[in-house]
């Protein structure tokens, strides 16, 4: 048996040999980008850019007031239930209350991920604009790149805004 074999099916040999190469292929590719002169880097922290985001605060906000809608939905079945002395009428009702609860849940659950596709392309947009106008290429998260590049969050963020 070679150091890349294991006795059950899984090789993890080959699974670290493959996940090292791809590093060292993503940090080579990297370094090819900003060596060879085709464009500068640019780090964007979307983490920050969404904590700072109007948009992604409204987003936030309006969703936990959908949050709050169905839980005062689910209070109001309970209170309804629990006076109901009818254990099959009682029964339909927790049916229909259930019912009408997931579907409103699916619609707002449809609305806020709508809004998030929304605000991940304005982020992207806005993120383009800003490195095209400096002549970046290529756009890194903070946690991929240990040394260098230009941190365009903070103009991301202005230009969010406008």
């Amino acid at each position: 048996m070679s150091k890349f074999e294991n006795d059950g099916n899984v090789n993890y040999g080959l699974i670290v040999f493959i996940a090292i190469l791809a590093a060292v292929v993503s940090a080579f590719v990297t370094y090819k980008a900003t060596v060879s002169g085709s464009g500068k880097v640019a780090i964007l922290d979307v983490d920050k850019v969404v904590i700072s985001s109007r948009s992604a605060i409204a987003l936030q906000n309006a969703r936990e007031g959908q949050i709050e809608h169905l839980q005062k939905m689910t209070d109001d079945a309970e209170a309804r239930l629990k006076v109901e002395e009818d254990a099959n009428k009682r029964k339909q009702m927790s049916d229909a209350f259930v019912a009408e609860i997931n579907s409103q849940k699916e619609e707002y659950d449809q609305q806020y991920y709508a809004a998030l596709q929304l605000l991940n392309q304005s982020i992207k947009d806005v993120a383009e604009k800003v490195a095209a106008k400096k002549g970046i290429k290529v756009i890194l998260l903070p946690s991929a790149i240990f040394q260098g590049g230009e941190d365009i969050t903070d103009l991301v963020i202005q230009n969010m805004e406008q």
